[in-house]
């Protein structure tokens, strides 16, 4: 089987997220980048053995977030990872914005996953011939996610 849920990230110890300050409109020229004023803040993964880790990368580096479906597509050769942002909490981020540009790529709402037994996860959404659109999976996974139902 391939490899397992976040073996492809560079875990680091520091937090060297960069902001913009927002008083400088939108003209990069005229921009300010300013370190981020919560240590805390940024990216978190839960790795293999189950711990939440911040991640960082360098500003010649750029991550890729592999997704569940991409998962179930593969077959379990790409591997999806549990992540979350924290947003800066302290006053001092008051007038502080963070820009991020992610871009998502799915199939098709009415095309057809058939969920490997390599995939245990959200057995529970299922149906018992292994197979759901993506849409009707993406309906029950947040379902589940934000409404607690399955």
């Amino acid at each position: 089987m391939g490899k397992k849920r976040g073996d492809e990230l560079k875990i680091q110890s520091e937090n060297k997220p960069v902001f913009e300050n927002p008083g400088h409109g939108r003209n990069p020229r005229n921009s300010v980048e300013i370190p981020c004023p919560d240590s805390a803040a940024g990216l978190y993964i839960k790795t293999r053995d189950g711990h939440v880790v911040k991640v960082t990368f360098e500003e010649d580096e750029l991550a890729y977030q592999i997704g569940e479906t991409t998962e179930i597509l593969s077959r379990g050769r790409l591997c999806a990872t549990p992540h979350c942002v924290q947003a800066p909490r302290s006053e001092n981020a008051s007038h502080v914005d963070r820009s991020t540009f992610a871009m998502f790529m799915q199939p098709d709402w009415d095309e057809k996953l058939k969920f490997p037994s390599e995939i245990p996860y959200h057995q529970e959404l299922i149906p018992p011939n292994g197979t759901l659109t993506f849409g009707e999976y993406s309906e029950r996974l947040v379902n589940k996610y934000y409404q607690g139902k399955t």
